[in-house]
């Protein structure tokens, strides 16, 4: 931990959170990669109205920067699908959490001789980002236009220390048949999970977007219960399931919508706007089409399975 824990804010106004937390790709931004105003807006009042914010993504801190700056009220920033914590503010990491060299070069050898066609994009500890020639899967344009990466033959061959995630990409095989196929020969310390993007992802065991939210919440003394989480992807479940209130928006599968206690607009229709400044409103209520008091609601969609 590099920089010491905050006070905790005033505590905000019975039913807003303590914490929220977003996923930012199909949530904050839309397809376009682009943080409406009306989003930002709301992130900078849930702020000022003392709710500590947090981005929760699968992005590496240099491309989830972008998005901070833009909401300006965002306090703290998960990334990689929690392999690494930042306080947005300083500008400082506060915690990761990644593979020693050994377990990162054992899981991608098993992966390779499972999946011969497999390709591997490489985040590393020192913050480097190592992608084969040929993979080549499809993500955001305004992550491509931000990521600098070193481009090799074979990604083991690079490993030279500490790996925080493997992207791991077979064309033509889906993502959760990939994960399924790989998931019980992992070796121990790593497991794979969905990445958020069309791929699947190689990590430390126990990292997520939940596991690093606890991070934060550690630093004020909050409670699960006192969070509210958005989200849209397969990477975004167990933040869903573990935060005390949970927002899916209406672009996520049924899965994903499974996990939550409510549904909001699409992030194409400025959903987290939505839920948000329905809860800084005097009557703290949900928008239309979210169902119920939103801030005291019961789980009435959520699986905890």
């Amino acid at each position: 931990m590099t920089t010491p824990p905050r006070n905790a804010p005033a505590r905000p106004r019975a039913g807003l959170p303590r914490l929220a937390a977003f996923d930012v790709d199909g949530t904050l931004i839309n397809r376009h990669g682009v943080l409406t105003e009306r989003t930002a807006s709301a992130l900078r009042a849930l702020a000022a109205a003392g709710v500590v914010t947090a981005l929760a993504t699968g992005r590496p801190w240099p491309q989830a920067q972008s998005v901070v700056r833009q909401a300006s009220g965002v306090s703290y920033a998960v990334c990689l699908n929690g392999a690494v914590v930042m306080d947005a503010v300083a500008g400082e990491q506060i915690a990761d959490r990644a593979m020693t060299h050994i377990e990162a070069i054992e899981a991608a050898e098993i992966a390779r001789k499972l999946v011969p066609d497999v390709r591997f994009g490489l985040d590393m500890a020192d913050g480097r980002h190592v992608w084969e020639h040929d993979f080549a899967p499809v993500m955001p344009v305004d992550l491509l236009a931000d990521i600098s990466v070193d481009r090799v033959d074979d990604a083991l061959g690079a490993v030279d220390g500490p790996v925080l995630t493997w992207l791991v990409h077979a064309p033509g095989v889906d993502t959760l048949t990939l994960i399924d196929e790989l998931a019980p020969e992992m070796p121990l310390g790593t497991e794979i999970r969905p990445s958020g993007l069309d791929m699947a992802e190689i990590a430390a065991a126990g990292v997520s977007k939940s596991a690093g939210l606890e991070i934060i919440c550690q630093r004020y003394g909050f409670d699960a219960a006192d969070v509210l989480a958005f989200g849209d992807g397969l990477n975004d479940i167990d933040m869903l399931r573990w935060a005390g209130q949970a927002v899916a928006m209406s672009n996520a599968p049924d899965s994903v919508r499974d996990a939550a206690d409510r549904v909001a607009p699409s992030n194409e229709h400025d959903g987290v706007a939505a839920v948000v400044e329905a809860i800084l409103a005097p009557e703290g209520g949900p928008p239309a089409g979210c169902g119920g008091a939103f801030a005291a609601a019961p789980p009435d969609g959520r699986s905890d399975g």
